[in-house]
């Protein structure tokens, strides 16, 4: 089995469990227990630690590493005269890293150990902790001890018609893994939402509006032309289940509605 850790590829003899009362199908979770994620479940050939993958998420937040290039770094670090005879698990690393970054989110938020609860809309994803929520910063009295202008939220709507997404070549394998459950909105209703909506185009009377200009682009080889998010007003705090893809022109406008 190939082992990909942080200092290095290596490839070691695993053999199956075969003590009584064990399991031969259950390989993939004894693999877990000695924090090894294993690639695949049913026979895996290869398995990440628990410490790569750790390694891998931080490198991409904080230093904004590809996976093709942490993966190359570790090549380096088993061979660094010949790299290209070190096995090659890049597709095994994006598969993988992209399911532990969605069990950590379950586990932060409460959901990795409860498998027949659902986190909901927005049930992976933060709000703003200093705007005023009932039954978490408010006492229960809050109605009456403060004025409705005192605690009322206040949001900003804005968008970002330079964060263009391009088509996929197979776009069906992109499968998520939490529809809906971080900050952008669930994809099936709000396709729904853009079929139902009539597509209208600003006019502007400037001569050279760049953001009414940019906004109407529809190039051919995009998927989506912008973004657009809802934030509180005081503290800039994206609201979950509240992002959005812009799909042309300023049709963002319904979109947020």
């Amino acid at each position: 089995m190939t082992i990909v850790h942080t200092e290095g590829i290596f490839s070691h003899e695993v053999s199956v469990c075969k003590c009584p009362g064990s399991d031969p199908n259950d390989w993939h979770l004894d693999l877990l227990h000695q924090r090894l994620f294993p690639a695949s479940i049913s026979m895996p050939k290869t398995a990440f630690t628990f410490d790569v993958l750790d390694h891998f998420l931080i490198d991409a937040l904080e230093c904004k590493t590809s996976a093709m290039s942490f993966y190359q770094k570790l090549k380096r670090f088993t061979n660094n005269a010949f790299p290209e005879r070190v096995p090659d698990r890049y597709r095994e690393l994006m598969r993988v890293s992209w399911l532990w970054r969605d069990l950590k989110h379950r586990k932060w938020f409460g959901f990795g150990l409860d498998a027949e609860k659902d986190p909901g809309d927005g049930g992976l994803a933060l709000f703003c902790p200093a705007c005023p929520q009932p039954g978490l910063n408010l006492p229960a009295d809050w109605k009456v001890q403060y004025d409705r202008d005192t605690v009322m939220r206040q949001y900003v709507i804005d968008g970002n018609f330079t964060a263009q997404h391009m088509k996929m070549n197979k776009p069906e394998l992109d499968v998520a893994l939490s529809d809906g459950k971080g900050y952008m909105v669930s994809e099936g209703p709000y396709q729904n939402h853009l079929q139902q909506s009539l597509d209208s185009k600003e006019r502007s009377t400037c001569s050279n509006d760049r953001a009414i200009n940019a906004a109407n682009i529809n190039k051919f080889n995009l998927r989506f032309t912008g973004i657009g998010a809802t934030a509180c007003a005081r503290h800039g705090c994206f609201v979950p289940h509240s992002v959005v893809d812009f799909q042309k022109g300023e049709r963002w406008v319904k979109c947020l509605d």
